[in-house]
C-alpha cells in the first residue's frame, strides 16, 4: 500500500482512496476511517452488491469457516473483514462477543437464560433465532449490558 500526504489550505480534510474498492485491505481502511469519524457504518455485501449499513442496525455477526455473515434488521449480508477487525470497529458501540464466532448487538437482546452445561442461551428481540453465550465470553457480555 502506498501512502501520500499533501498539505491543503482549505481547512477541510479530504481522504482519497484509490484501488480495488472490494479488496479486504481497502474495505478495512474505509471502516477504520469511518470509525474515527464516528459514522458507524459497515461496508457489507449481498450477492454482487455493496451496501453501507449502520452498525446500530446490525443484530449479530457470525464467523463460520472464514466467512462472516452479518444479520441486520434489513437482511443478511456478508463482510470481507475478519471477525476481530469487526470487533475492534464495533468496540465503542453496544456490541459484545458471546462465543468464539459470534458478536451480538446488546440493544437487540431480549433475554438470557442459564443452561445446565454452564453456557447461556440468548434470545433476540423480534427474532426467532437463539444464540449461545459460552462461559468464556459471559463476563465480557455481562460488562456490556
Amino acid at each position: 500500500m502506498k501512502l501520500t500526504l499533501e498539505p491543503v489550505s482549505t481547512g477541510e480534510t479530504e481522504i482519497i482512496v484509490r484501488g480495488d474498492i472490494s479488496s479486504e485491505e481497502v474495505i478495512a481502511l474505509i471502516n477504520y476511517i469511518n470509525a474515527g469519524n464516528s459514522k458507524g457504518k459497515l461496508i457489507l455485501f449481498r450477492e454482487d452488491e455493496q451496501f453501507l449499513v449502520d452498525a446500530k442496525d446490525v443484530v449479530y455477526l457470525e464467523a463460520d469457516e472464514g466467512k462472516i455473515t452479518v444479520t441486520s434488521k434489513d437482511g443478511i449480508y456478508t463482510a470481507k473483514q475478519k471477525l476481530y477487525e469487526l470487533k475492534d470497529f464495533l468496540s465503542s458501540l453496544p456490541f459484545a462477543q458471546i462465543n468464539k464466532g459470534t458478536i451480538v448487538n446488546i440493544d437487540f437482546v431480549k433475554s438470557v437464560s442459564a443452561e445446565f452445561s454452564g453456557n447461556y442461551t440468548l434470545r433476540l428481540k423480534d427474532r426467532k433465532e437463539t444464540l449461545t453465550i459460552s462461559r468464556k465470553y459471559f463476563k465480557e457480555f455481562k460488562s456490556k449490558i
